[in-house]
């Protein structure tokens, strides 16, 4: 056992104790964002995948549904989600929509407003003005929506599945996306 320091004063200690804690705290939110980066390090530097999916014999009237119905829309995304404005360039080149974006640093607020279930949530949330979108859904499921006017609160693509627009990489598994109800629960709307 050593003997205690005996040259250090209580006033010395305690800077050394404050000066430890503001390391550790540096260190820790260095961490945090890097860790923050790495998230979404899969929204950097994308490549935008197919513009057109597959929904069998109606795929053309539903693409054309959804150019017809989208016109204006804000995009609410994270400050330094990139995926997020490739899917907002997507849609715009798809359906001539004018789409607002708004850096929210806190989107469970968003989610919240637009009653979004954790369960079906992605790194950005659509208002249509008469639905949400959430996610990375194709226009064809948008162009659906809009057909339909089913009485619900919006339709979700969960997580960011690879080769869905805005998001890089092929498409390995068809995407299923949810209608959410207006009691929360969810649904499938439609595969693509």
């Amino acid at each position: 056992m050593n003997p205690p320091d005996t040259d250090s004063t209580p006033l010395q200690a305690e800077k050394t104790t404050k000066t430890d804690a503001m390391l550790n705290r540096r260190a820790f939110l260095g961490t945090l964002g890097v860790a923050g980066l790495g998230a979404v390090a899969g929204c950097m530097n994308t490549s935008q995948g197919d513009v057109t999916f597959e929904t069998g014999t109606n795929a053309k009237q539903l693409r054309q549904a959804a150019a017809t119905y989208l016109k204006t829309a804000t995009l609410y995304k994270a400050p330094l989600c990139n995926c997020c404005m490739k899917y907002k360039k997507y849609l715009e080149s798809t359906t001539e929509a004018k789409i607002k974006v708004t850096s929210v640093n806190d989107l469970t607020r968003i989610k919240h407003k637009y009653n979004v279930p954790k369960d079906v949530e992605s790194c950005h949330t659509l208002d249509t003005g008469e639905y949400f979108v959430e996610g990375h859904v194709p226009r064809e499921a948008i162009g659906k929506l809009a057909r339909e006017k089913p009485d619900i609160l919006g339709i979700a693509l969960p997580n960011m599945p690879a080769g869905s627009p805005g998001m890089p990489g092929k498409k390995t598994k068809e995407f299923v996306i949810y209608a959410v109800k207006k009691d929360g629960s969810s649904r499938e709307f439609m595969t693509i």
